[in-house]
């Protein structure tokens, strides 16, 4: 497998960024500041994956969730999901893998917990009525999360942040010996061109890359040669167009949302370089 100092691939523009990491290794907040600095659009696995009640979509819905992300011109993809990593990854230019220490995602986990658990109170403190209105349901940890990550239909039907945080600290504990061994057989056979990051400082340094000047043309450059590369048809709108919207039922054509939760507004200050 490559190691942390691979060039990351010069020939062709880097279009396509899958992200893998244990829980807790700051997938999210990378993938935000990475969204920023290139300028391309961010998904959430956890978005296309969970539904309100924290209800699982059908292997066939998942399969044609994935190839409808895959088929896109331009993404970020924020996620494991190891059954769906190796698609995923013979469509990405670059994959970056965040390996921290599973101790140092645990302690992120329960930090992480806490926050969510302490802005809860606060909106329970202040009286403020849930997302939707006041026939919204209102769970027990509150709706208001600041700027942390839920997934965007747990976060809209005001479900608990997080389903189990022991089952999240058992699953960043294992991760190298569980999961980890799946990405690097998943890795292996695709050949993809891999950073691996085991530090922040070394994260930070591939988001400075990846986002100075040089080979990397602006987006509306990028997508004037993305129709040679990307042939059949794309699951959601044009470059720069408005976000595609779900539509209910069965649909000839799945089609995937953006990143539209409130940490995307802003670049997180975790993977400053400083």
């Amino acid at each position: 497998m490559a190691s942390p100092s691979c060039d990351a691939p010069r020939g062709r523009p880097v279009r396509r960024i899958v992200v893998l990491g244990s829980p807790g290794s700051g997938k999210t907040a990378f993938c935000h500041r990475l969204a920023v600095t290139t300028a391309l659009p961010l998904y959430h696995l956890d978005d296309l994956y969970w539904s309100p009640g924290w209800s699982r979509p059908g292997e066939r819905e998942w399969d044609r969730r994935i190839r409808a992300l895959c088929a896109l011109p331009r993404w970020i993809a924020d996620g494991n999901y190891a059954g769906s990593a190796e698609p995923r990854a013979r469509a990405a230019d670059l994959v970056v893998l965040l390996d921290r220490h599973p101790l140092l995602c645990a302690a992120a986990l329960v930090r992480r917990s806490l926050r969510l658990r302490r802005s809860a109170q606060g909106t329970e403190a202040r009286g403020t009525p849930p997302r939707g209105g006041p026939g919204r349901r209102r769970t027990a940890r509150g709706t208001a999360r600041g700027t942390e990550y839920v997934p965007r239909r747990l976060r809209d039907s005001g479900d608990p942040p997080v389903l189990s945080l022991t089952a999240l600290l058992r699953k960043a504990l294992l991760f190298r010996r569980r999961d980890l061994v799946v990405i690097h057989d998943v890795l292996r056979r695709t050949g993809a061109p891999v950073r691996r990051c085991r530090t922040r400082r070394q994260a930070a340094a591939l988001l400075t890359e990846l986002g100075g000047p040089g080979p990397y043309p602006p987006p509306w450059e990028e997508d004037r040669t993305a129709g040679h590369q990307d042939a059949g048809p794309v699951a959601g709108p044009p470059p720069g167009g408005p976000p595609p919207h779900e539509t209910g039922g069965r649909s000839a054509r799945t089609t995937v949302t953006p990143c539209t939760c409130p940490g995307s507004a802003t670049a997180p200050s975790l993977w400053r370089s400083t």
